[in-house]
């Protein structure tokens, strides 16, 4: 039986602070050993069959599941059931999940102590396997008293083993202590039981305050929390927000490498120039649409403040808070009129017509899980409804099926004019666990094409896509202008994934060269290229880190090589940016975060002067400027052109990295 517990995808995919539920971790534990795997890969990418992270927490949702705020999910019971905020007896034992039938990986736990300083987590992970021990989940973390780690298994006789074998085990000169460990508590019941322990007048009165506020109101305050200022004003709070960070780069910049090592590498940093940033910061670019701007969005099905089941919407807060409700997003600012009705449409088809359940998140019963919604600016709608077959037979699948094609191409849902539907059955806790398993087309076209700066881009029901498709354009010709890009310039698109940005150069350029590890994102990108008769564009599938040294040994000649980077939020892995400063004929890189604070150790590597451990010339910071892609939320992205010198300089000893806490 499959563990109910898996990691989420970090890659945060709607506006504000507080997400679509698509960056849960809320481990309580900081200083977590990244692991030096270099792939950079948005969520068409499957992930590793061991989870390197969020294996010290109780089974997590789906993203799918997970609204538009951080969440994280519990696990399966068979007598407590929660219904929102209308429930009576929320679930207080904090490892309840343990005592249920659903299997868990967390009761076969141990921890391990006395890691090495420095080591990479596929060092861990292959030295488990050497020693013939079956990990189901491991997470290796810095703590002030060393290093140390939890690892999952399957079965007690696993777990008894891996005591044995590594408790005194020496590993690295380090001598390993290994102990049983507890199961991580669940957020949610945790924090129920704070609220029951801490109940009192103070509480109460936040609770009538909360109560007497209107659900679409405290469903705006989570989603889009910029909702009551103008634009104008979001844009002052976005960009002071920037200079921020800026400033904030800039220290831990000289805390790490030191200011006059920076004088002497690179002449220009004067940081003092530039209002104490590292860079001048440009005024930042709004989006050319304001409202209903979301090209995408995913729905989770719940339970509403008011008890009504089969609610399709977001969560009011997160499941860490101890929030399930789910409210609908009728007055939401950042949706259009065509994804609102998509969901009102939906929602009439699970109350009146289906006859199976909504997904419970605690108990995991039920089946109605989620629904994505993506448009385009031709009036294209995509649909996929994410459902748990949980019991089903294949037959009642297929009759649902059949429901659902009625509903929407004759019965009353087809005012919603959806183009495309899919549905994909997720049996797991998380849907990257699903990533192989097929979307099952009900009716239309497996794909839909937006078109961004006159070129057409087709977007699998996967793919990712910015959401905000106008502001893309503004995005992309920022871009070009940092890049300063010419007809003779090479441009490598590093973890390009459907290949919108190498594309959108392409007709300023001699040649652009993308690389990504995932293969339908690579055979996305080479149909876009052919679809806008492009000669000059070619992909390369594999590990950044591992392809590039080719790929740039083959451009010695190219006086102007450029790179551009887009990750998802959590930056680019150590591997892929040490393959970056090794690049030698790379002069210039455009560097594109969508969550500046989670690059700032990407920004700093970049920086370092060249080492045992950082090899390549640093490169040094010379401008900025952020575009916000997200009206009404507190986001927006962040540009930074990184330059440097292609002149050899003396090898520096290695200095530990400080650890970024």
């Amino acid at each position: 039986m499959a563990d109910s517990s898996a990691d989420l995808n970090k890659n945060q995919d709607v506006g504000d602070e507080v997400n679509t539920g698509e960056n849960s971790s809320g481990n309580g534990v900081e200083g977590e050993v990244k692991s030096p795997a270099g792939t950079c890969q948005r969520d068409e990418a499957k992930p590793p069959p061991i989870s390197q992270s969020d294996e010290a927490k109780p089974p997590p949702i789906s993203q799918s599941e997970a609204s538009n705020v951080e969440s994280e999910p519990s696990t399966s019971t068979e007598d407590t059931e929660v219904k929102g905020e209308s429930a009576s007896e929320p679930v207080t034992d904090p490892y309840h999940y343990t005592k249920g039938e659903e299997f868990t990986s967390e009761i076969f736990k141990i921890e391990i102590k006395n890691l090495p300083r420095y080591f990479g987590f596929s060092q861990l992970k292959k030295m488990l396997v050497k020693l013939q021990l079956n990990p189901k989940k491991l997470k290796a973390m810095k703590g002030r008293n060393g290093n140390f780690g939890f690892v999952t298994f399957n079965c007690e006789e696993d777990k008894q083993k891996a005591l044995k074998v590594l408790d005194g085990y020496t590993w690295k000169k380090s001598v390993l202590n290994a102990v049983p460990a507890k199961p991580v508590a669940d957020p949610m019941a945790k924090s129920a039981l704070k609220r029951k322990q801490e109940e009192g007048p103070e509480t109460d009165a936040k609770k009538r305050k909360e109560s007497d506020m209107p659900a679409e109101h405290r469903l705006n305050d989570a989603v889009t929390s910029l909702w009551r200022q103008t634009y104008a004003e979001q844009l002052k709070s976005k960009h002071t927000s920037m200079v921020e960070f800026l400033k904030f780069l800039t220290r831990r910049t000289k805390e790490q490498i030191g200011s006059k090592t920076l004088m002497i590498r690179n002449p220009s940093w004067i940081p003092e120039k530039h209002g104490n940033m590292c860079c001048p910061l440009e005024d930042i670019k709004p989006s050319p649409v304001v409202d209903g701007y979301r090209n995408k969005c995913e729905f989770t099905i719940g339970i509403s403040p008011s008890g009504e089941e089969k609610t399709v919407g977001f969560r009011l807060g997160s499941y860490k808070g101890g929030q399930i409700s789910v409210v609908e997003p009728s007055n939401c600012l950042h949706l259009s009129n065509a994804t609102k009705n998509v969901v009102k449409c939906f929602q009439q088809y699970i109350r009146d017509v289906s006859k199976l359940s909504g997904f419970d998140p605690v108990t995991h019963h039920g089946h109605w899980r989620m629904l994505t919604v993506r448009t385009n600016s031709t009036g294209d709608i995509l649909g996929i409804v994410v459902m748990h077959p949980h019991q089903l037979t294949q037959d009642e699948i297929v009759k649902e099926k059949q429901q659902l094609s009625d509903f929407f191409q004759s019965g009353d849902g087809k005012q919603a004019a959806v183009s495309s539907l899919f549905l994909h059955q997720q049996t797991s806790s998380s849907r990257d666990d699903d990533s192989s398993q097929q979307y099952d087309l009900i009716f239309g076209q497996p794909h839909i094409t937006e078109n961004i700066l006159g070129l057409s881009f087709r977007i699998s029901p996967d793919a990712f896509f910015q959401v905000n498709s106008k502001a893309a354009e503004v995005l992309y010709k920022t871009v070009a202008e940092f890049a300063e890009v010419n007809e003779t310039s090479t441009v490598l698109d590093i973890c390009c994934g459907t290949g919108t940005i190498g594309i959108s150069l392409a007709k300023q350029v001699n040649k652009v060269i993308g690389i990504e590890v995932n293969q339908q994102a690579i055979n996305d990108a080479v149909f876009n290229a052919e679809a806008n008769g492009l000669t000059n564009v070619t992909y390369s599938r594999g590990k950044a880190e591992e392809v590039l040294p080719s790929i740039t040994n083959n451009l010695k000649d190219c006086k102007d090589v450029i790179g551009i980077v887009d990750p998802p939020r959590a930056g680019l892995a150590f591997k892929v940016l040490q393959a970056i400063r090794r690049c030698d004929n790379l002069r210039r890189l455009v560097y594109v975060s969508c969550n500046p604070h989670n690059a700032i150790v990407n920004f700093i590597d970049l920086c370092r002067p060249t080492s045992n451990k950082h090899k390549g010339l640093p490169f040094w910071p010379v401008k900025a400027v952020p575009v916000d892609l997200f009206p009404h939320t507190k986001h927006c992205e962040l540009i930074i052109l990184f330059e440097r010198e292609l002149k050899p300089t003396a090898t520096a000893p290695d200095v530990p990295t400080p650890s970024n806490s």
